[in-house]
């Protein structure tokens, strides 16, 4: 899991209860490997009463010889599949991850970015096992008591049954104003504001920076991104390490990764490991000598200066004031890197009170 620091805390869910062995598995969200637990790291006792599918906080601990990982100080924060709440509408989608071998995945739900968690047993007609990315599908929406949504009741789509002129007129597509297509992009990434997961929260975020421009920008393979950055981006002569959180008050409980990340910048290269869209991974190293350097943590709240470690400087950025160069963006009439550089930088400094 690469560097990780035992004070940090993240959070997954149970996969594995072995009742017997007093231990099991733990799913993280960043969509790592599992990590094995022990009955004694739960805390107040309460390793009985864990069940898959219910949500924790945990730390995590390393090996002597650096070769395995293991979750510590296990808090139980929900019993993530008790139904606080279901719909009897059917949603459509599709599957956007699967992982067979752990009994669950992921579906984008149609029209909307939005990711829902799903288990094997909610797939109906013992369908999960012939499941694929991709793969069209219909379900109802469940909510656990946390708050957090999943699908349930996941029926597989037959498209070959599906006929393109099925369609009445009065549905189909009518045409876009330019105006109107602005809008619709900013209206979407405003509802970023409304996510309640980390890790869809670091996908949107990368979404948003792509879309102003940004050519150098770089997210870190999530499988190997405990206590490290979310991504990494060049514009003009600035280089940031940005990190996304949905917790408020995140200075002490990110203070060691600030740390880790002002480390890295005052090297005279960074070297990093990407996961392509086809699942090889990589390594990518680049120059960052002579640049000027800055650490983000890109939240929901607002732009300002945190610290000032010498020539690196660590700012909280609000994805709100993204959106709003990014709205910028799309009214300039001409669009160049190195004016896209300037207005970005300057931007976010006009939104640090002096």
């Amino acid at each position: 899991m690469g560097e990780i620091s035992e004070t940090s805390r993240f959070q997954g869910r149970v996969v594995k209860i072995f009742s017997d062995k007093r231990g099991g598995f733990i799913s993280p969200d960043d969509k790592s490997d599992d990590l094995y637990f022990i009955a004694s790291q739960v805390e107040h006792d309460k390793f009985g009463t864990l069940k898959p599918g219910y949500v924790v906080t945990f730390t995590v601990g390393q090996s002597k010889d650096g070769q395995r990982f293991f979750a510590n100080k296990i808090e139980l924060v929900s019993e993530g599949y008790h139904r606080f709440s279901t719909t009897k509408i059917r949603f459509s989608g599709y599957v956007k991850n699967i992982f067979t071998n752990k009994k669950w995945g992921y579906i984008t739900l149609e029209g909307s970015t939005q990711e829902l968690y799903f288990i094997a047993k909610e797939v109906e007609d013992n369908k999960f096992e012939s499941l694929k990315v991709g793969d069209a599908v219909t379900f109802t929406i469940g909510e656990s008591e946390d708050g957090r949504r999943f699908a349930n009741r996941i029926q597989l789509l037959d498209v070959d049954q599906i006929e393109q002129n099925d369609t009445p007129a009065e549905l189909l597509p009518t045409p876009i104003t330019c105006n109107e297509l602005k809008n619709q992009i900013i209206e979407q990434f405003k509802r970023i504001v409304h996510t309640t997961s980390s890790s869809e929260f670091e996908d949107l975020t990368f979404l948003l920076l792509k879309n102003l421009g940004i050519h150098y920008l770089y997210q870190y393979d999530k499988r190997n991104q405990a206590g490290r950055a979310d991504g990494f981006f060049i514009i003009g002569n600035l280089a940031v390490m940005y990190d996304c959180t949905l917790r408020e008050g995140f200075e002490e409980y990110k203070k060691d990764q600030i740390e880790n990340y002002i480390n890295k910048l005052e090297q005279a290269q960074l070297t990093f490991n990407l996961r392509s869209s086809d699942g090889v991974q990589k390594k990518k190293t680049l120059r960052i000598d002579g640049k000027s350097k800055q650490v983000w943590i890109i939240t929901l709240g607002q732009t300002r200066e945190i610290s000032d470690y010498g020539n690196i400087k660590v700012k909280e950025v609000s994805v709100n004031h993204l959106i709003w160069l990014l709205q910028e963006r799309l009214n300039r009439d001409v669009i160049e890197e190195d004016d896209l550089a300037l207005n970005l930088l300057s931007r976010i400094e006009k939104f640090i009170p002096a």
